[in-house]
């Protein structure tokens, strides 16, 4: 599939999703939509992908909906299963695609765009970005996962506080409520997102994997079922050949390759 408003790119078992629609702030529209929902199926499916950075092209990160992209034709119901379409190929299996996901805020992300950062595995934010809730200002409820991701972030009262207000966080304060893991200078935020990037690719895929899953269902689960979760996982975790090379590479006083083993395993080397 060729892609019009994405750019795709992979390097060192990183891959990089740049939403690349800059003149509108990479305002989402059902093409862009549909692009992603091509894209992440083959990224999960991707052995050479590890790590996930997704980033915006010139000044912002993403704007939301593109409100010049009018859907006044569709009916209450064609609404609701163009939402649910997106929700259900898109936002949701991003969140829990079995690969880290950092996404690069580059500018403001407002609306949806906000929520699709949010719905990311970590926030590295260049100090020019911002994110803002603006549903409010047009109308709307927050979309995209933002009533989930948000109060999770930043706690019950103060995600209301966002919602209702649609004010805009910048980069300190998104940093200060935990919306952002990291701020850094605009200019070095590909960079920072790339170094963090590679470092979580040093480490095994399945743990990485199966770590991502348990803390998306710690959300929900009660004490006693992440127990079970855990008991499960790790059971798993020590049958693979990441963890042979990781005791090994622990005895031989050496950097483990996990990558490499789990590669090496697939193909009937080990």
């Amino acid at each position: 599939m060729d892609y019009e408003n994405i750019i795709y790119d992979v390097s060192e078992r990183i891959a990089t999703i740049t939403l690349n629609r800059p003149d509108a702030m990479n305002a989402t529209t059902d093409q862009l939509y549909s692009e992603l929902q091509h894209l992440i199926p083959r990224i999960a499916a991707d052995p050479g992908v590890l790590v996930v950075i997704l980033t915006g092209a010139g000044r912002g990160f993403c704007a939301g909906a593109d409100l010049k992209a009018s859907k006044d034709s569709l009916t209450p119901l064609q609404r609701r299963a163009r939402h649910r379409w997106i929700l259900k190929e898109v936002l949701e299996p991003l969140y829990k695609l079995e690969k880290p996901v950092i996404a690069a805020v580059n500018g403001a992300a407002a609306g949806a765009g906000a929520n699709i950062a949010l719905s990311c595995d970590i926030i590295i934010a260049s100090e020019k970005a911002s994110f803002i809730q603006a549903f409010a200002k047009v109308g709307l409820m927050p979309d995209l996962g933002g009533m989930f991701f948000l109060s999770r972030a930043v706690g019950i009262n103060k995600a209301k506080e966002l919602c209702f207000t649609a004010r805009k966080v910048p980069a300190e304060e998104a940093l200060a409520l935990g919306i952002a893991n990291k701020v850094v200078p605009h200019d070095a935020l590909m960079d920072e997102a790339r170094a963090m990037a590679r470092q979580i690719a040093a480490g095994s895929p399945t743990a990485m994997a199966m770590s991502k899953r348990l803390l998306n269902m710690s959300q929900t689960a009660t004490f006693e079922q992440m127990l079970e979760f855990e008991a499960y996982s790790q059971t798993i975790a020590y049958l693979t050949p990441e963890y042979r090379e990781g005791v090994m590479a622990f005895r031989e006083k050496r950097a483990p390759d996990f990558a490499g083993a789990a590669e090496r395993a697939s193909a009937g080397q080990d």
